[in-house]
């Protein structure tokens, strides 16, 4: 909220124009009765989002419920022997909190699948047993390692006070009691408050929010880098309002997809080319969403204005969002590049040539010339994870055999796992 430090007293007529042009829209939606959509517009909406459903089982991978459920098998499985988090740990091998692990999934395993000899030899070191994974494990340990970016480091409370002050908070919001216009202070905002507080505040509050920074003759304030936790941190030094259990536990990526169509953020948003086409196609940027949760947060405020105006002329409207709807939400758009996109089946034929996977898978059952680890089993696999960990189960006879016929160790490119699995979940007859 910062005020035009040559015209204290004329705001932006860009800002103004664009928060007035919105508060017209807002006043002229609640002083008609909307209309009752069509059968036309109701079917087109339904299509989007039931395409934006069944295209996703295309490639089965699947979106975590609880992000954090890795951690456990993390430990149980022995993984926090050799690799340590943020200093937390096993110093065998690199420590997982301090790399950048902000692949897809497959690309994740990928990275595994080349580490095994290395892997090997250390936990042999460490006499550490190499541990057998499900594909549901493996799949919560990965999101568990994705997830760990997820979280900032506290902020400052003295920047925080700075923010406050510099963006025009404390013009509406006191550090206790109410504002001029019934605004809360800061002594009722909730005592664990998170950058999910602030992007819930966008939409559920958002339009009376721009309608007085206009009378104030206010821009709407931008938040950069760590400002957003600083002003948090700041905020909880002064709070004494009631916990909200949403700010302080992670949001479930598979409830905030529903939460996504719901909401009629599918409308506007495509996921790699299923939805609507007003706004971009979260699915081709979603390597730019994978960043910290206050990051996501800021985007979005910063956002806030331009969003709403366009909610604000659809016949949905703005829609509301709980603090859980809005953790669910982020966490989905988090998760965005986790999940990879299909494979190329015939690429997968050619790499798995080119690697020499039929030294020990032989194609229509035939053996291979190691060993005879059947494929076919995969064919139709309703999870390629589930394929990789048996990759995973089995790479110590792999490696072993490799090496007693003094074979180099094949290694993945990012994208060439996911063309493999696709290809052996292909039935070979459609090749």
């Amino acid at each position: 909220m910062v005020r035009d430090d040559k015209k204290q007293n004329q705001p932006s007529l860009v800002m103004l124009s664009s928060f007035q042009h919105l508060l017209h829209i807002l006043e002229m939606e609640s002083a008609m009765n909307p209309a009752t959509p069509s059968q036309k517009t109701l079917l087109l909406g339904g299509m989007i989002i039931l395409l934006f459903f069944v295209g996703s089982f295309a490639f089965a991978q699947v979106l975590p419920e609880d992000p954090t459920k890795g951690a456990r098998l993390f430990v149980s499985k022995g993984c926090v022997k050799c690799h340590g988090l943020k200093g937390e740990g096993g110093k065998t091998g690199p420590d997982l909190g301090k790399i950048d692990l902000g692949d897809t999934q497959l690309d994740l395993a990928a990275k595994l699948w080349n580490h095994i000899p290395s892997m090997i030899v250390g936990m042999e070191r460490a006499r550490v047993i190499k541990p057998n994974l499900t594909g549901e494990e493996l799949t919560a340990i990965s999101a568990y390692l994705y997830f760990l970016k997820f979280f900032d480091e506290p902020g400052n409370p003295t920047r925080g006070k700075y923010v406050f002050n510099e963006k025009g908070c404390n013009l509406c919001h006191p550090l206790s009691g109410k504002g001029k216009e019934g605004e809360p202070g800061l002594d009722q905002f909730p005592q664990n408050i998170s950058p999910i507080f602030l992007s819930q505040a966008i939409w559920n509050h958002g339009p009376v929010m721009i309608s007085s920074m206009v009378k104030l003759g206010m821009k709407w304030p931008v938040f950069e880098g760590m400002e957003m936790m600083d002003l948090l941190e700041f905020i909880k030094a002064n709070t004494k309002g009631p916990k909200e259990t949403a700010f302080i536990t992670p949001g479930n990526p598979k409830e905030g997809k529903l939460i996504f169509a719901s909401k009629g953020c599918i409308k506007c948003h495509a996921i790699r080319g299923e939805g609507g086409k007003g706004g971009e196609d979260l699915g081709k940027k979603a390597k730019t969403l994978y960043k910290s949760l206050t990051q996501i947060a800021s985007s979005m405020w910063n956002k806030g204005p331009t969003v709403l105006a366009k909610m604000a002329q659809t016949q949905s409207g703005i829609p509301k969002f709980s603090p859980k709807e809005m953790a669910d939400l982020i966490s989905y758009l988090y998760f965005l590049h986790f999940i990879d996109e299909p494979g190329n089946p015939i690429n997968g034929k050619r790499i798995f040539s080119e690697l020499g996977c039929s030294k020990c898978h032989g194609l229509d059952k035939k053996p291979g010339v190691l060993m005879n680890i059947d494929l076919s089993k995969y064919e139709k696999a309703a999870n390629p994870v589930d394929i990789v960990a048996g990759i995973w189960n089995h790479g110590g006879e792999i490696e072993k055999a490799m090496k007693e016929k003094g074979i180099p160790w094949p290694r993945f490119r990012k994208g060439g796992l996911a063309d493999l699995l696709e290809f052996i979940r292909t039935p070979k007859k459609k090749l």
